[in-house]
């Protein structure tokens, strides 16, 4: 086994650099920092920062950001306009944010009078971001045949009352109508349970889409389930009606 030895020669030259380098060092000259201000702002330039970004272990994790100077307490600031955050934290956090529908195709089969149709999907988010998120939902128009006036009406529930913003119990097969339920996390307080049901906001007719998921906090995979449900009364033409529903997915900075 051979072991190569620098010579004293390049022992010498990178003595001689360190020297210098630390030379160098000791007497480079002050440096100075922009600072550009007004009654209502500071704006700082040239900082270094000695370390950022995530640390974790089996049990926990943590954003960091050290030695950068924070635009007011704890880097943030604003006003009833806006909000501002300043830091590689604030950064970390808008990266992450995801939207995730399990299925985009929606199949009620075949209905028929005096039954009830399902079949749902589940809504997946995250959203890192101050504030949290929020999802909205509405219908394109109602379900209805391909390039025809025959609809099924949206649901007004049991008692007829239940609107795009207020769920009611939706129960009776007799009762025709599509809509939807949604459960899970983050979902509106009106959906009691899974007997309780909306319709979808209408797009066709200028109804404004409605909130179905929301968070004012950072949220981690959270997840909903909405079902959706038809049936028809008899005096519907028959064929394949169909529709397409609308998700929005907003992160709250």
């Amino acid at each position: 086994m051979r072991f190569l030895f620098p010579s004293v020669r390049l022992l010498r030259a990178m003595s001689v650099a360190c020297l210098l380098f630390c030379l160098a060092l000791v007497y480079s000259p002050k440096i100075l920092a922009e600072r550009m201000e007004s009654p209502s702002y500071v704006i700082q330039f040239g900082n270094f920062n000695m370390t950022s970004g995530e640390k974790s272990s089996a049990s926990y994790n943590v954003t960091d950001t050290v030695g950068q100077t924070g635009a007011g307490p704890y880097g943030q600031y604003g006003s009833s306009g806006y909000f501002v955050g300043s830091g590689f934290q604030y950064i970390y956090q808008f990266s992450a944010f995801s939207f995730i529908l399990s299925k985009t195709h929606i199949d009620l089969g075949e209905l028929v009078v005096g039954q009830h149709n399902t079949d749902f999907h589940t809504i997946s988010i995250t959203s890192s971001g101050a504030n949290g998120y929020v999802v909205y939902a509405y219908e394109e128009h109602p379900l209805r045949l391909l390039n025809a006036a025959n609809t099924i009406p949206n649901t007004t529930c049991d008692s007829g009352t239940c609107t795009n913003a207020s769920a009611g119990i939706w129960t009776d097969t007799n009762v025709r109508g599509f809509g939807f339920n949604i459960s899970g996390d983050d979902v509106p307080g009106d959906f009691l349970n899974t007997t309780y049901f909306r319709p979808f906001a209408d797009r066709a007719s200028a109804e404004p889409m409605q909130v179905v998921m929301s968070s004012n906090t950072p949220a981690r995979d959270r997840v909903a389930t909405v079902t959706y449900k038809a049936g028809v009364g008899g005096t519907e033409a028959a064929g394949n009606y169909s529709t397409g529903v609308v998700y929005v997915a907003v992160p709250r900075y």
